[in-house]
Protein backbone atom coordinates (compact mmCIF):
# COMPACT_ATOMS: atom_id res chain seq x y z
CA UNK A 1 0.00 0.00 0.00
CA UNK A 2 1.18 3.54 -0.77
CA UNK A 3 1.38 6.18 1.94
CA UNK A 4 -0.38 9.52 1.33
CA UNK A 5 1.82 12.56 1.95
CA UNK A 6 -1.10 14.18 3.74
CA UNK A 7 -0.97 11.56 6.52
CA UNK A 8 2.13 12.82 8.32
CA UNK A 9 3.06 12.19 11.96
CA UNK A 10 6.10 13.11 14.04
CA UNK A 11 8.27 11.07 16.39
CA UNK A 12 11.16 11.99 18.69
CA UNK A 13 14.61 10.57 18.07
CA UNK A 14 15.82 8.62 21.10
CA UNK A 15 19.10 7.57 19.54
CA UNK A 16 20.92 7.64 16.21
CA UNK A 17 23.89 5.37 15.59
CA UNK A 18 25.93 4.31 12.58
CA UNK A 19 26.20 0.50 12.55
CA UNK A 20 28.26 -0.05 9.40
CA UNK A 21 29.82 2.12 6.70
CA UNK A 22 26.35 2.59 5.16
CA UNK A 23 23.71 1.50 7.72
CA UNK A 24 22.22 3.75 10.44
CA UNK A 25 20.14 2.59 13.38
CA UNK A 26 17.49 5.13 14.42
CA UNK A 27 15.24 4.68 17.45
CA UNK A 28 12.07 6.78 17.61
CA UNK A 29 9.47 7.47 20.26
CA UNK A 30 6.14 7.64 18.42
CA UNK A 31 3.11 9.49 19.85
CA UNK A 32 0.56 6.72 19.52
CA UNK A 33 0.10 3.04 18.75
CA UNK A 34 0.91 2.04 15.16
CA UNK A 35 -1.38 -0.68 13.87
CA UNK A 36 0.86 -3.28 12.24
CA UNK A 37 -0.27 -6.82 11.41
CA UNK A 38 3.02 -8.48 12.38
CA UNK A 39 1.59 -12.00 12.23
CA UNK A 40 0.42 -11.66 8.64
CA UNK A 41 3.18 -9.38 7.47
CA UNK A 42 6.28 -8.81 9.64
CA UNK A 43 8.05 -6.69 7.03
CA UNK A 44 7.45 -2.95 6.71
CA UNK A 45 9.01 0.10 5.09
CA UNK A 46 8.93 3.13 7.38
CA UNK A 47 8.90 6.28 5.17
CA UNK A 48 10.51 9.39 6.68
CA UNK A 49 10.55 13.02 5.56
CA UNK A 50 13.64 15.19 5.88
CA UNK A 51 13.42 18.73 7.24
CA UNK A 52 10.30 20.37 8.63
CA UNK A 53 7.12 21.73 7.08
CA UNK A 54 8.73 25.13 6.37
CA UNK A 55 11.71 23.73 4.44
CA UNK A 56 11.73 23.23 0.70
CA UNK A 57 13.31 20.29 -1.12
CA UNK A 58 12.00 17.77 1.40
CA UNK A 59 13.22 14.24 0.65
CA UNK A 60 11.37 10.98 1.22
CA UNK A 61 13.70 8.54 2.98
CA UNK A 62 12.74 4.86 2.89
CA UNK A 63 13.81 3.03 6.04
CA UNK A 64 13.22 -0.59 7.07
CA UNK A 65 11.41 -1.47 10.28
CA UNK A 66 13.73 -3.45 12.56
CA UNK A 67 11.69 -3.61 15.74
CA UNK A 68 8.47 -2.20 17.19
CA UNK A 69 8.00 -2.11 20.97
CA UNK A 70 4.25 -1.82 21.52
CA UNK A 71 4.59 -1.30 25.28
CA UNK A 72 7.10 1.59 25.08
CA UNK A 73 5.77 2.87 21.74
CA UNK A 74 9.23 2.90 20.20
CA UNK A 75 10.19 2.10 16.64
CA UNK A 76 13.66 1.00 15.56
CA UNK A 77 14.55 1.40 11.91
CA UNK A 78 17.52 0.94 9.61
CA UNK A 79 18.40 3.58 7.02
CA UNK A 80 21.09 3.12 4.38
CA UNK A 81 23.18 6.01 3.16
CA UNK A 82 22.27 6.98 -0.37
CA UNK A 83 23.28 9.90 -2.53
CA UNK A 84 21.52 12.91 -1.08
CA UNK A 85 20.79 11.69 2.47
CA UNK A 86 24.31 11.51 3.96
CA UNK A 87 24.36 14.99 5.49
CA UNK A 88 20.82 14.58 6.85
CA UNK A 89 21.79 11.33 8.59
CA UNK A 90 25.00 12.82 10.03
CA UNK A 91 23.03 15.69 11.58
CA UNK A 92 20.40 13.57 13.35
CA UNK A 93 20.56 13.66 17.15
CA UNK A 94 18.57 12.71 20.24
CA UNK A 95 15.60 14.96 20.97
CA UNK A 96 15.02 15.96 17.37
CA UNK A 97 11.58 15.47 15.88
CA UNK A 98 11.30 13.53 12.64
CA UNK A 99 8.26 13.24 10.38
CA UNK A 100 7.05 9.89 9.11
CA UNK A 101 4.27 8.48 6.94
CA UNK A 102 2.19 5.34 7.39
CA UNK A 103 4.30 2.15 7.18
CA UNK A 104 4.14 0.19 3.91
CA UNK A 105 4.14 -3.60 3.57
CA UNK A 106 7.31 -5.08 2.11
CA UNK A 107 5.86 -8.50 1.48
CA UNK A 108 2.76 -10.33 2.63
CA UNK A 109 3.57 -13.55 4.41
CA UNK A 110 0.13 -15.12 4.24
CA UNK A 111 1.49 -18.59 3.41
CA UNK A 112 2.42 -21.62 5.49
CA UNK A 113 5.48 -23.75 4.90
CA UNK A 114 7.87 -25.93 6.88
CA UNK A 115 10.96 -24.25 5.46
CA UNK A 116 11.77 -20.62 4.67
CA UNK A 117 14.73 -19.55 2.53
CA UNK A 118 15.76 -15.95 3.16
CA UNK A 119 18.06 -14.72 0.40
CA UNK A 120 19.22 -11.13 0.16
CA UNK A 121 21.94 -8.52 0.19
CA UNK A 122 22.81 -6.50 3.29
CA UNK A 123 19.82 -4.18 2.76
CA UNK A 124 17.64 -7.17 3.71
CA UNK A 125 19.06 -7.62 7.21
CA UNK A 126 16.51 -5.64 9.27
CA UNK A 127 13.59 -7.19 7.37
CA UNK A 128 14.96 -10.72 7.63
CA UNK A 129 15.73 -10.35 11.34
CA UNK A 130 12.16 -9.16 11.96
CA UNK A 131 10.74 -11.93 9.77
CA UNK A 132 12.87 -14.59 11.46
CA UNK A 133 11.69 -13.47 14.91
CA UNK A 134 8.05 -13.65 13.82
CA UNK A 135 8.15 -17.33 12.82
CA UNK A 136 7.22 -20.18 15.18
CA UNK A 137 10.06 -22.35 16.43
CA UNK A 138 8.58 -25.23 14.45
CA UNK A 139 9.68 -23.58 11.18
CA UNK A 140 13.12 -24.09 9.69
CA UNK A 141 14.86 -20.95 8.47
CA UNK A 142 17.65 -21.25 5.90
CA UNK A 143 19.36 -17.95 5.14
CA UNK A 144 21.88 -16.59 2.69
CA UNK A 145 22.89 -12.95 3.22
CA UNK A 146 25.67 -11.66 1.01
CA UNK A 147 27.82 -8.57 0.58
CA UNK A 148 30.43 -7.33 -1.84
CA UNK A 149 32.46 -5.91 1.06
CA UNK A 150 33.43 -6.82 4.62
CA UNK A 151 32.02 -4.85 7.55
CA UNK A 152 28.47 -4.55 6.18
CA UNK A 153 26.83 -7.13 8.47
CA UNK A 154 25.33 -6.21 11.84
CA UNK A 155 23.69 -8.34 14.57
CA UNK A 156 20.02 -8.46 15.43
CA UNK A 157 18.47 -6.36 18.23
CA UNK A 158 19.56 -8.89 20.88
CA UNK A 159 23.16 -8.97 19.62
CA UNK A 160 22.87 -12.38 17.97
CA UNK A 161 23.81 -13.35 14.43
CA UNK A 162 21.03 -15.84 13.55
CA UNK A 163 21.51 -15.68 9.77
CA UNK A 164 24.26 -16.97 7.47
CA UNK A 165 26.55 -14.35 5.95
CA UNK A 166 28.80 -14.48 2.88
CA UNK A 167 31.33 -12.17 1.22
CA UNK A 168 31.22 -12.45 -2.57
CA UNK A 169 34.20 -10.87 -4.28
CA UNK A 170 34.53 -10.23 -7.12
CA UNK A 171 30.78 -9.76 -7.24
CA UNK A 172 28.44 -11.00 -9.94
CA UNK A 173 24.87 -12.38 -9.88
CA UNK A 174 26.21 -15.70 -11.17
CA UNK A 175 28.70 -15.96 -8.29
CA UNK A 176 25.90 -15.30 -5.78
CA UNK A 177 23.85 -18.17 -7.21
CA UNK A 178 26.90 -20.45 -7.45
CA UNK A 179 27.77 -19.99 -3.77
CA UNK A 180 24.14 -20.45 -2.75
CA UNK A 181 23.99 -23.80 -4.57
CA UNK A 182 27.09 -24.92 -2.66
CA UNK A 183 25.60 -23.81 0.68
CA UNK A 184 21.92 -24.85 0.72
CA UNK A 185 19.72 -27.59 -0.66
CA UNK A 186 15.97 -28.11 -0.86
CA UNK A 187 14.93 -30.04 2.24
CA UNK A 188 11.38 -30.91 1.18
CA UNK A 189 8.55 -29.61 -0.98
CA UNK A 190 7.04 -27.41 1.74
CA UNK A 191 9.06 -24.22 1.31
CA UNK A 192 8.78 -20.50 0.66
CA UNK A 193 11.62 -18.38 -0.74
CA UNK A 194 11.96 -14.69 0.11
CA UNK A 195 14.23 -12.72 -2.23
CA UNK A 196 15.58 -9.28 -1.28
CA UNK A 197 18.41 -8.81 -3.77
CA UNK A 198 19.42 -6.64 -6.69
CA UNK A 199 16.98 -6.99 -9.58
CA UNK A 200 19.34 -9.13 -11.67
CA UNK A 201 20.00 -11.47 -8.75
CA UNK A 202 16.28 -11.76 -7.97
CA UNK A 203 15.55 -12.77 -11.56
CA UNK A 204 18.41 -15.28 -11.68
CA UNK A 205 17.29 -16.96 -8.45
CA UNK A 206 13.65 -16.98 -9.53
CA UNK A 207 14.52 -18.78 -12.77
CA UNK A 208 16.74 -21.24 -10.92
CA UNK A 209 14.13 -22.17 -8.30
CA UNK A 210 11.40 -22.68 -10.90
CA UNK A 211 13.62 -24.88 -13.06
CA UNK A 212 15.68 -26.82 -10.49
CA UNK A 213 13.44 -26.90 -7.42
CA UNK A 214 10.11 -26.99 -9.22
CA UNK A 215 8.98 -23.94 -7.28
CA UNK A 216 5.54 -22.56 -8.06
CA UNK A 217 4.90 -18.82 -8.40
CA UNK A 218 3.41 -18.58 -4.92
CA UNK A 219 6.52 -20.13 -3.36
CA UNK A 220 8.82 -17.34 -4.57
CA UNK A 221 8.25 -13.94 -2.97
CA UNK A 222 10.27 -10.93 -4.07
CA UNK A 223 10.42 -8.12 -1.51
CA UNK A 224 8.71 -4.98 -2.76
CA UNK A 225 11.06 -2.37 -1.30
CA UNK A 226 10.90 0.44 -3.83
CA UNK A 227 7.18 0.79 -4.57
Amino acid sequence: MKSELTNINSGEIISSKKLTSTAWHIKLKVPFYIELDMDRNPGYIFPLLTGDEEQENTLLIRSTLWNYDVVRNTVEIIIYERKGNEEWLENLSSGQMIRYLDPEEIIIQGLNADNFYLIGNTDAQAFFYQFNRSLPFTNTVNSFIYSKNTGEFFPDIDGSYPLNYHIIYPFSPERVLHLFKKSLIRENESFIILLFCEHEVNMLFSQYFKKEWGAAEHQIRIANYNH
